[in-house]
């Protein structure tokens, strides 16, 4: 069965727009998210899925893994360290990932005046976790719970 392209969406409908029209910024409707209270149609979900993303955030619990395409990285955000040591250990383990780092990015603002620099006194140094890594093709990984 073939699918067409996704029906214009709202915005764009009021703006009279093809999903082919670059909008004033140079850049095209056709990748633009619905309103967040609106789940896409599927033809759109459909489009999105042949034509691809230029980039993708997914706030969601759930094996997205097996998504992703071979050789490509991926960044894993939570708040604790804990969860993504354990799905640190187990990709290290199926030997899914390559290239693993968990690390705790900081942001660090410096005052500079004449004569003198250090850092701003009230900082907030915790910002969370991140898991990096390249998934890996393994036809002989190992499923661990």
């Amino acid at each position: 069965m073939e699918v067409s392209k996704p029906s214009v969406d709202e915005r764009v409908q009021d703006e009279k727009l093809s999903l082919d029209h670059k909008g004033s910024d140079g850049n095209s409707n056709a990748s633009k998210s619905t309103k967040s209270e609106k789940a896409p149609s599927p033809e759109k979900m459909n489009y999105w899925k042949e034509h691809g993303f230029s980039s993708l955030i997914v706030a969601a619990l759930g094996h997205l893994l097996p998504l992703l395409s071979y050789s490509a990285p991926f960044a894993i955000y939570h708040q604790y360290i804990e969860p993504l040591a354990k799905c640190m250990h187990s990709l290290q383990v199926s030997k899914q990932a390559i290239g693993l780092q968990l690390s705790e990015p900081w942001l660090c603002e410096y005052q500079v005046l004449p004569s003198r620099t250090h850092p701003h006194v009230q900082m907030n140094a915790f910002g969370g976790y991140i898991l990096s890594g390249t998934r890996i093709h393994n036809t002989h990984f190992v499923t661990v719970n």
